[in-house]
């Protein structure tokens, strides 16, 4: 037996490239079939353009966002987590193994790095690039406004979001790339995939959207480095988790 419980004698279990592909399939695809079913039932009873109206309301609504993305987030990080506790491969870069108090300040210091960094950025973007980074940052819908907003802001963007993030680019994604690329090619497009898979060059796009894209890029490369330093995917979660409470907090106040 090896030092993690594996026999010697057992068929290495490695990630594969339909691993990289099922948790997102499953979950966009799962919400999507599931709302088409419930138009179809509406179409049959004639109310479409009513049930349509109404979901457009209740998706650019801050609740009605958040539970959808916190559905679509379990059904990843269910399919994520699944597929890791299968992966026997000794290789991979991080999972989910307990902290050393060491490992969660570097954790922990890490994520308010990120925010301070994150902050400069922003500043200079806007006064130099005349960007508008600093209001996007504070009014992306699915951070919260209120106080009464606060509990699920904070479960969405600072609990399960990067659990199922951390999960699968650092654990699934950032795994299959360095068996394939090695582990500096691995950090590099695993942080490229993370950017742009938050869609800011698209939304609010322009000069403000590429920026806010290669930060996202940067939190990548550093989440990346913080799960290889420590092999825990929780410090990494740590790391994701405080940068975006602040995030959360921050919109909170700024808009009192």
């Amino acid at each position: 037996m090896s030092e993690d419980g594996v026999s010697e004698d057992a068929p290495i279990r490695r990630l594969r490239w339909y691993h990289v592909i099922t948790p997102q399939a499953v979950g966009l695809g799962v919400p999507a079939v599931l709302l088409i079913g419930v138009m179809l039932v509406w179409a049959v009873s004639g109310r479409l353009e009513g049930f349509a109206a109404q979901l457009q309301v209740w998706l650019i609504r801050f609740t009605g966002l958040n539970l959808l993305l916190d559905f679509s987030n379990l059904l990843i990080l269910g399919m994520a987590l699944w597929i890791i506790s299968r992966v026997t491969d000794p290789a991979l870069p991080a999972r989910f193994i307990a902290l050393s108090r060491k490992d969660a300040l570097i954790g922990m210091g890490a994520g308010l790095g990120a925010v301070i960094v994150s902050g400069v950025v922003e500043y200079l973007s806007d006064r130099y690039l005349h960007t508008n980074l600093a209001q996007d940052s504070t009014t992306t819908m699915v951070l919260p406004r209120r106080i009464d907003q606060l509990a699920l802001g904070v479960f969405t963007v600072a609990i399960l979001a990067p659990l199922t993030e951390e999960v699968y680019f650092r654990g699934i994604l950032l795994g299959w790339m360095r068996r394939h690329w090695g582990i500096a090619w691995a950090i590099g497009l695993s942080s490229l995939a993370f950017g742009l898979m938050h869609l800011k060059w698209m939304t609010p796009g322009g000069t403000s959207g590429m920026v806010a894209t290669a930060e996202l890029v940067a939190m990548g490369i550093l989440l990346a480095l913080v799960a290889v330093r420590t092999g825990s995917l929780w410090a990494s979660v740590l790391t994701h988790g405080v940068n975006n409470l602040c995030a959360a907090l921050a919109a909170v106040l700024l808009t009192q």
